[in-house]
């Protein structure tokens, strides 16, 4: 059974909770109540509020802010919100102790430029930033060297900020089908990129010059469905998971595998199916797979 294991923690938007399952252990399992909507899942080094005993520290995007759990103790240990922060979706940490926030100004299918909001390591506003013609963000991530992945409406974009406010858009990936690209992470060889697209249902892996290198979805029992591929993550042995989010509604997990394990080739080699326990799952990271 051992050498089958899986370790997950998984952020669960329609029953506000962050999971830690574990397939062999159940004893090992735990959920801890949140907040919605449970975007943006991140391992994070510090819990911030003034401790950083404890950990391993999870954090997640909740309403005009986010919470930071202790997964070892099983519980809250930090929470922020500002007013600034309304229709946050994607938070990323700074060098310096502070933050990026990306917002959706209006809220969702609103056409409005996507804003980034810098915040210092006390956690007070220092500036905004304006991305232009794109809308819709679900997901930011930043890079070893500063630039910005920005996921929205119809794609996601490389970017960086400027000294005079704006968004410098340096280049943009087009979604091959759907809409609301929600999270996108650099490939592990460093030439590329995996994608979850929203209600496109399918993970891409993108080249470098933006590019399809593969496509994959899953072929589902009957009765199930691909609905929103939502947070990737590549694994070194090359496989790839993906969580398939379903819908806001507490049973909404019916309607598809809440969690899909794509091997090197595309074929789906284990998918986590229990709607009793997981609503719909927006957010993963696999702390232990075969």
């Amino acid at each position: 059974a051992a050498a089958s294991r899986r370790v997950l923690v998984l952020a669960d938007e329609s029953r506000a909770r962050l999971h830690v399952y574990d397939s062999c252990n159940a004893k090992e399992r735990c959920r801890i109540d949140m907040e919605k909507p449970m975007w943006d899942l991140k391992k994070v080094e510090r819990r911030g509020g003034g401790g950083d005993e404890g950990g391993p520290f999870y954090r997640a995007v909740v309403r005009r802010g986010f919470m930071v759990a202790d997964i070892r103790k099983r519980k809250v240990v930090d929470e922020f919100r500002h007013p600034a922060l309304n229709e946050l979706t994607a938070v990323c940490d700074l060098p310096d102790g502070g933050f990026l926030a990306c917002v959706s100004p209006g809220g969702y299918g609103k056409t409005n430029d996507i804003e980034v909001v810098e915040f210092d390591a006390a956690r007070n506003l220092k500036r905004t930033y304006v991305f232009r013609g794109i809308f819709n963000s679900r997901a930011m991530m930043r890079l070893g060297n500063g630039e910005l992945l920005i996921t929205y409406e119809h794609g996601f974009v490389r970017g960086r900020l400027k000294e005079n406010g704006e968004g410098e858009i340096l280049q943009t990936f087009l979604q091959p089908a759907g809409r609301n690209l929600f999270e996108v992470v650099p490939d592990l060889a460093g030439t590329g990129y995996w994608a979850g697209t929203g209600y496109g249902a399918e993970l891409v892996h993108f080249n470098g010059d933006g590019s399809i290198k593969s496509i994959w979805k899953a072929e589902q029992e009957p009765g199930r469905k691909n609905f929103f591929y939502a947070q990737p993550q590549e694994l070194p042995n090359g496989h790839v998971y993906i969580c398939n989010w379903t819908g806001h509604g507490e049973l909404d997990s019916k309607r598809g595998w809440q969690v899909l394990e794509f091997d090197e080739t595309g074929k789906v080699v284990w998918h986590l199916d229990d709607w009793e326990f997981f609503g719909s799952l927006s957010g993963i990271d696999v702390l232990e797979s075969p």
